[in-house]
């Protein structure tokens, strides 16, 4: 029974050992913690730099030329030095104003325009009057120095080299139509002033003039005027004197506050007051409100039919002449500008002159005048 205990015991105490051994061997072992007390500083020395005297590598041998010997000037203490001198002053050259340049007219002849879409695939008959050929253009074309850039139901718009912009028109009436000759023509016969804001205005004359309500908004640059973010009425723009706006008794800068009791704060109230105006029949009035600056005015405006006298008009330097003289020089001058294709009554004068007059031999081209 001795012998199996002392081999049990010796194989334990073995197994002890190699136990022992191999936490020695595999144990993970901790630093020591260090201390975190910073260390004294200690101050860098610094260490001098001896200066090199400039003198002793220059003004012997100045191989470079390029050493100036300082002279400190010396103050006496108390005493400001002299303040220096400003500087002297240049004249100032104003940069002469250049005069524009503008071209003679593009002697062109707008014939027709095939419309298509908002215009940007359309294309115009355009007539060249010196080389008596017809092409068709569309938008990019070139002609001469010109760049044809917008066309249009009835007109084409050409840019020049300089900037300058010619307007060819495809009829007389689209021409008289338009917002720019509107603008420089007389309205004496259409709108007349009665009394102190009180207007007559002749109702088949101002609906032959004005085809609809968007050229009567452009020829008054009216836009929305608001306060505080809400809607108030229509803002008149910038309007030259002796136009519509003007004749109205209306200035730029007047806010429409009410027409015919609507006020014109949207879409739906300005186009009942366009509906309410046009179903006015003659003699009948109407008032409109307008604000010019902190004071409101109110207009009114009479449908009447008044007939201009032929009164004699005295200009500067010239005969008396009437307003019908007055007329046939616009219209002249409006010709001079723009070449009109020929209207419809001018083919069928043309055609009954070629059947009855020329026996149905076909006349030579002829320059077409404005139909009266």
């Amino acid at each position: 029974m001795r012998q199996p205990l002392w081999i049990l015991n010796s194989v334990l105490f073995f197994l002890i050992i190699i136990i022992l051994i191999f936490m020695f061997f595999s144990g993970v072992y901790i630093d020591v913690r260090k201390s975190i007390e910073p260390d004294v500083s200690k101050k860098e020395t610094v260490k001098e730099i001896s200066t090199v005297n400039i003198k002793k590598i220059y003004e012997p041998e100045d191989i470079f030329g390029t050493y100036k010997k300082v002279v400190h000037s010396k103050e006496k203490k108390g005493e400001i030095a002299a303040l220096p001198e400003p500087p002297e002053s240049s004249p100032v050259v104003i940069p002469e104003v250049v005069e524009p340049k503008f071209f003679d007219p593009l002697d062109l002849t707008l014939k027709g325009i095939v419309s298509i879409g908002n215009g940007s695939n359309s294309s115009a008959i355009i007539s060249d009057n010196k080389t008596k050929r017809e092409a068709v253009y569309k938008v990019g074309d070139k002609i001469e120095d010109a760049q044809l850039i917008r066309i249009f139901n009835n007109k084409i718009i050409f840019v020049r080299s300089n900037g300058q912009q010619e307007v060819f028109y495809l009829r007389e009436r689209d021409a008289q139509s338009d917002s720019s000759f509107l603008n420089i023509d007389d309205w004496n016969g259409i709108v007349k002033k009665d009394a102190p804001n009180s207007y007559l205005v002749s109702k088949a004359m101002f609906a032959d003039r004005i085809d609809n309500l968007a050229q009567f908004i452009e020829l008054l640059h009216l836009t929305s005027a608001y306060y505080k973010g809400k809607s108030v009425g229509c803002r008149i723009g910038d309007i030259e004197k002796d136009s519509l706006g003007y004749k109205l008794g209306l200035k730029p800068g007047d806010i429409v506050l009410s027409v015919i009791g609507i006020e014109p704060i949207n879409t739906r109230n300005r186009l009942e007051i366009y509906k309410k105006i046009t179903e006015l029949n003659q003699n009948d009035s109407f008032i409109v409100k307008v604000q010019r600056e902190r004071d409101v005015y109110t207009l009114s405006y009479k449908l009447e039919e008044f007939v201009q006298s032929e009164k004699r008009v005295s200009l500067p330097g010239a005969a008396n002449i009437t307003p019908a003289q007055i007329k046939q020089e616009q219209d002249k001058m409006l010709r001079e500008k723009y070449q009109f294709a020929p209207t419809e009554n001018e083919i069928k004068r043309r055609d009954r002159q070629n059947m009855f007059g020329f026996g149905g031999k076909p006349m030579q081209q002829q320059n077409y005048k404005l139909a009266e």
